[in-house]
């Protein structure tokens, strides 16, 4: 297996948040060892979501750069199914992301279902599991790719920049 970081290096759509790693003395190095961790990354495209002028903001003050990536990274091991069970968690620099679910925005099914003998169960075990799964946010950032595993922790890949209170980018 492999690291966190060569996981987001192998998938190239995590350049912008990898490049943010290499002013931030330490990070690189917390992220190659033994963990475990749970990191939150956010893709390009979730940078590019950014102005330009936030963008260049966030990459040009290396303090900055540190408090948004370590609000992405927390020193536990979570998967997509523990954090259903978690209101809250602490980050490497112990703020706290919350968690949600925005299930009641998400469709069950969209066609006729024939209840026969085990159709309960099977909405009950695929078609919800599979939508709660799927509606789970981090400060309202979804969860688009959950429980890519590394040897020293996991990583959920999620489709906005997560901010740390009180940070202006």
């Amino acid at each position: 297996m492999a690291t966190i970081l060569e996981i987001a290096r192998a998938r190239h759509i995590y350049n912008k948040y990898l490049r943010g790693l290499e002013p931030v003395e330490g990070l690189r190095e917390t992220l190659s060892g033994p963990g475990p961790f749970t990191v939150f990354l956010p893709t390009d495209a979730a940078f590019d979501r950014l102005s330009d002028d936030e963008q260049a903001s966030l990459y040009a003050d290396r303090d900055k750069m540190a408090q948004v990536l370590k609000y992405h990274i927390v020193p536990e091991y979570y998967t997509v199914e523990d954090l259903l069970d978690h209101l809250f968690l602490k980050t490497l620099d112990g703020q706290r992301l919350r968690v949600s679910s925005d299930l009641s925005d998400t469709p069950l099914w969209e066609e006729e279902t024939n209840f026969d003998d085990d159709g309960l169960n099977y909405i009950s075990s695929e078609i919800v599991t599979s939508a709660v799964r799927e509606s789970i946010t981090i400060n309202n950032a979804h969860v688009v790719e959950a429980d890519l595993i590394a040897d020293n922790g996991i990583l959920h890949v999620i489709d906005k920049i997560l901010v740390p209170p009180f940070t202006r980018l």
